[in-house]
């Protein structure tokens, strides 16, 4: 999540920094208008609107994962109790045998002969 916000805010600079860059007058057509604006503004402009286009399919995505997040958490709920429940009714496992260690050099020789 950082991540993104630090590229989105390098980003962001770099946009400023080219519109700053090339702030002549320029004329846009569309369709039957004309307008006439400092090019900065229309940089500036296009951005503010490719980042509202996009906005709406990031807030989809989000959704989709919080509604993902709480179908998981449920299942992981319901896993846990059953596990609580099949707990007991495990068989209990045997103990390790140990083996005890010699303590004298007698002891040693002996498990030798």
């Amino acid at each position: 999540m950082q991540i993104t916000i630090v590229i989105s805010l390098v980003f962001a600079v770099f946009i400023a920094f080219f519109a700053v860059q090339n702030a002549g007058v320029v004329v846009i057509n569309f369709l039957w208008y004309k307008v006439s604006l400092s090019q900065a503004v229309v940089i500036l402009c296009s951005a503010l609107i490719g980042v509202l286009i996009m906005l709406p399919f990031d807030v989809i995505r989000r959704i989709k994962y919080k509604f993902k997040l709480r179908e998981l958490t449920g299942e992981n709920k319901k896993l846990k109790e059953e596990l609580k429940r099949l707990e007991p009714e495990k068989l209990p496992a045997k103990e390790p045998v140990v083996q005890e260690k010699p303590q004298t050099i007698e002891d040693i020789d002996k498990m030798n002969t």
